[in-house]
């Protein structure tokens, strides 16, 4: 890796083999197409935020899926409907996640592997976004104001991160 010369720019160029990146603090560019990265102390925020959820998963799931299909009607057909067995699925699926955030190949290993089981299934872009919507949305009434803003930029930054991953992953329809 090879880093510019220049100390007073905000922005690092970084080479690879293919590819080349421009980093801003926060951001990492590709050829015109840029995403946020999550920060150390956004992924601190989360792992923390979830060990505070985890006793309560159960609920936060259920929430979550009704949440969820208030917003997306249309992707009820895609799951049974006795959903016990995937508030469980759920909460495991980002526990697994949130304790890949220091790990970036097993990180991109769970979404790579969760991307091509949600390819098989169908689900759109338009749910994949609802399904983060929905999320964020339930972490508010879990958390309440202990929901700052903070922990909400970590938890969309995560989000936006898996949901990168996910299309890059798999043919997510659009």
């Amino acid at each position: 890796m090879t880093e510019s010369n220049s100390e007073d720019s905000a922005y690092h160029l970084a080479s690879y083999p293919g590819l080349e990146l421009y980093y801003e603090v926060g951001w990492i560019f590709f050829s015109s197409v840029f995403r946020r990265v999550m920060t150390p102390e956004q992924a601190h925020l989360i792992k923390k935020s979830f060990d505070e959820m985890w006793p309560i998963r159960r609920g936060l799931a259920m929430q979550f899926y009704n949440r969820f299909f208030e917003i997306a009607p249309d992707a009820k057909r895609l799951f049974p409907s006795n959903m016990e067995k995937l508030y469980l699925i759920l909460m495991d699926t980002i526990a697994a996640i949130v304790g890949a955030l220091d790990n970036r190949a097993l990180f991109e290993s769970i979404i790579g592997h969760t991307a091509l089981q949600h390819e098989r299934f169908g689900v759109t872009l338009s749910q994949l976004t609802a399904f983060g919507d929905a999320l964020i949305w339930s972490l508010e009434q879990q958390f309440g104001s202990a929901f700052t803003p903070e922990l909400r930029e970590a938890w969309i930054a995560l989000y936006e991160e898996l949901q990168t991953e996910m299309i890059k992953g798999a043919k997510i329809r659009t």
